[in-house]
């Protein structure tokens, strides 16, 4: 078996152990295992560390996101809205500058594409999810995944729709949304039964875009200026 060949089912077993159990749960030697290998220090040998084999997995699903989700923004800034996409509907916003529900619904449907992705997409909306959760855990990732072009340019498409309390400490508006969107994503990929994603996609852009929307209110405001923690920083 060639080189090529092994790294990929030693992915493919990674994506499976780190869905079903935790990125931390496997071991690599489980995980060598569990891809047919012999050598139980494969997986070590071809990618190091378990840090490693996370931004391969992250990686090969990023790729076909980031060429979708550009795609969409494109057309955005075009047309003023997406072409249809899970729901089989255009956003519905007005031709010209991008709506907020046309922003929410880049950002959501390049992810859920991945719900009827056979090669690894349920695993890996499980993994970035974990991801998402925990970014202190994995820095790398969450970086790599936060700095790619196609984010980089929605969060500047999104802003000037966001209350302005809301962008940057302490609110992280727009990581609140999509910490919400790989949560709910991730819960759906464990769901198999699960045929038609189409209402579960389109009721999603419209929570993203709520999340996205939400004003911030009195209180909220009188806590950011007093300093009250927010709970992530309890």
């Amino acid at each position: 078996m060639s080189g090529e060949h092994t790294r990929r089912d030693l992915l493919l077993a990674a994506e499976r152990l780190f869905a079903a159990g935790g990125i931390d749960g496997p071991s690599m030697r489980e995980i060598s295992k569990a891809a047919g290998q012999l050598n139980t220090s494969a997986l070590q040998y071809h990618f190091g560390d378990r840090q490693a084999v996370l931004a391969a997995i992250i990686d090969r699903h990023h790729r076909d996101i980031e060429t979708h989700r550009l795609g969409l923004l494109d057309a955005l800034e075009l047309d003023g809205e997406p072409p249809g996409e899970l729901d089989g509907e255009p956003a519905g916003e007005p031709a010209g500058e991008p709506g907020l529900r046309a922003l929410a619904a880049a950002l959501v449907l390049p992810q859920a594409a991945r719900l009827d992705h056979h090669d690894g997409g349920p695993e890996y909306l499980q993994i970035i999810a974990e991801v998402t959760a925990r970014p202190e855990r994995f820095a790398a990732s969450f970086a790599a995944a936060s700095a790619a072009p196609s984010m980089v340019r929605w969060r500047a498409l999104v802003t000037p729709f966001l209350p302005p309390a809301a962008v940057g400490p302490p609110l992280h508006r727009r990581f609140a949304a999509i910490r919400f969107l790989n949560g709910e994503l991730a819960t759906r990929a464990r769901e198999h039964h699960r045929p038609d994603h189409r209402l579960f996609a389109s009721h999603l852009v419209d929570l993203v875009t709520a999340i996205l929307a939400a004003p911030v209110s009195a209180q909220t405001s009188r806590h950011i200026h007093s300093g009250t923690p927010s709970p992530a920083d309890r």
